[in-house]
């Protein structure tokens, strides 16, 4: 074989390198959310998780996943309203391709699971009308791919949230945390996410006043803070925003 001709060969090995590597990641995706399915309880008497996601087929073919155009990666778990109880598996922090993550309207107890803050990639986390207690975890707060929003509405958080979370958040565009028990004053620089529109902060135990600066918020078009333990009068600063409803 002359050297002309095992130059031939060099596309085709970095072919191959690549549908290893392409098998490999979505392999390791499926095992993380079938760890997943073996930590939650389905409470839901069709019991779909455990007939619709089998190692016989296809992860990007199970129910509530969606994967990338090539079928390399999962990029979006959505699986609302299907009475799933326990806890909130670490194992989707394995997904490190994930851009959206709906678990809203089950029964999920307990803590959100620190390793949701390894999700470099997400841009939406929905996890309302769930049983959760504790804080939110520090690492969802760096989580700067954040865009869509983050929703933890109708359930038991508590905690405060830090004075600094738009630089962590810099894309946040919607912030839904009404019913719960968080407490502490409304951060100061939540002005500073440059793309927040909505923020749900009603029925909480939230302090003080109504940071000035929101004014600055040029994008923000709705704000509901009702049902807390502010003080001060209407911020006519805010002449375009629904207040207190």
């Amino acid at each position: 074989m002359g050297r002309n001709d095992q130059y031939l060969f060099v596309p085709y090995l970095i072919l191959f390198s690549v549908i290893v590597a392409a098998a490999a990641n979505i392999s390791r995706d499926q095992d993380a959310l079938l760890s997943v399915k073996a930590h939650i309880i389905n409470d839901n008497p069709n019991n779909i998780l455990a007939q619709n996601w089998t190692s016989n087929t296809s992860v990007c073919s199970w129910m509530g996943i969606t994967c990338d155009v090539y079928g390399n990666r999962v990029t979006s778990l959505t699986i609302p309203d299907l009475g799933l109880t326990g806890t909130i598996p670490s194992y989707l922090g394995n997904l490190s391709s994930l851009q959206t993550l709906v678990l809203s309207h089950n029964w999920f107890s307990g803590e959100i699971p620190e390793e949701l803050g390894n999700l470099a990639e997400l841009e939406v986390l929905v996890l309302n009308n769930n049983l959760l207690t504790g804080t939110i975890p520090d690492s969802i707060f760096n989580l700067s791919s954040i865009s869509t929003g983050l929703d933890f509405s109708n359930n038991s958080l508590t905690g405060s949230f830090p004075n600094d979370m738009c630089e962590g958040l810099p894309r946040l565009k919607g912030l839904y945390v009404s019913y719960n028990q968080f407490k502490g004053p409304i951060p100061n620089n939540l002005w500073h996410c440059k793309e927040l529109s909505s923020v749900s902060l009603s029925f909480n135990q939230f302090i003080g006043r109504i940071p000035r600066d929101l004014g600055n918020s040029t994008k923000l078009k709705l704000l509901y803070l009702s049902f807390n333990n502010l003080i001060g009068t209407y911020p006519g600063y805010l002449p375009s925003i629904i207040y207190n409803t």
